[in-house]
């Protein structure tokens, strides 16, 4: 019981280290390796939860150690304090997160994402490598990928040549790295975690860190004047 206590304060600090640290310390860093960063936040990210699962079963596995504890031990109320610690210490760190998460909500309000392209009016253009070019029938400068195909609004087609290819390497880089399989779990995670403020900063950042990473993807490929004068006009 001892031991399981030890291991559960140590799963809790854990948690709380990376649920209150992390949006501060790692929020706009690795902007220089974006890769490193993704891997960095998704490691913490998940093994948190798994933390956080780890201290539910220490405190569930305190109830069957308790029963057993009772059928051998007389001093029943030293058994019965001792198993009530681990739902205590949850206790206290689940207030220790509300608070936290209170104080840090109005840093990380993430906006919507526009995951709306069925409903758009829209023609296949051409092709670019293996991925399929689509108008939207919109007005502005829009640029997205869903599976192998790109999205572009009209305006973007009538950027200039070198940086509507600059925007195509940026988008097909998206494609190639897989971001947007990252970007589904990260959304899944905010959405099945909205409390944890961590979880708000690990969707927003990993969608920043994926628009770096697929600037560099583009940059081996086209002039970085033309990638940063193409970026202007959807600022």
């Amino acid at each position: 019981m001892e031991f399981s206590i030890y291991l559960l304060l140590v799963l809790i600090e854990y948690v709380l280290l990376v649920s209150t640290a992390a949006p501060f310390i790692l929020v706009n860093r690795f902007t220089k390796t974006p890769s490193v960063g993704i891997a960095v936040w998704f490691t913490l990210f998940f093994t948190a939860m798994a933390a956080a699962v780890l201290a539910v079963g220490i405190a569930v596995w305190s109830i069957v150690e308790t029963y057993l504890l009772l059928q051998t031990k007389t001093d029943i109320w030293v058994i019965l304090a001792v198993s009530f610690a681990p739902w205590l210490l949850l206790a206290f760190a689940g207030i220790l997160l509300a608070l936290s998460n209170q104080r840090l909500e109005p840093l990380f309000r993430a906006a919507k994402e526009f995951d709306q392209l069925a409903l758009l009016a829209r023609r296949e253009v051409e092709a670019f490598h293996r991925a399929k070019v689509y108008e939207l029938e919109i007005p502005g400068f829009i640029a997205l990928t869903k599976g192998y195909e790109i999205y572009l609004s009209r305006a973007v087609f009538e950027l200039p040549e070198q940086q509507l290819n600059a925007v195509l390497w940026h988008e097909y880089g998206h494609i190639r790295l897989g971001h947007q399989r990252l970007k589904r779990i990260t959304h899944l995670m905010m959405q099945l975690t909205p409390w944890f403020v961590v979880s708000k900063a690990f969707n927003a950042e990993v969608a920043r860190l994926c628009e770096t990473s697929a600037d560099k993807y583009a940059l081996k490929r086209v002039y970085s004047k033309d990638l940063a004068e193409a970026r202007a006009h959807f600022s």
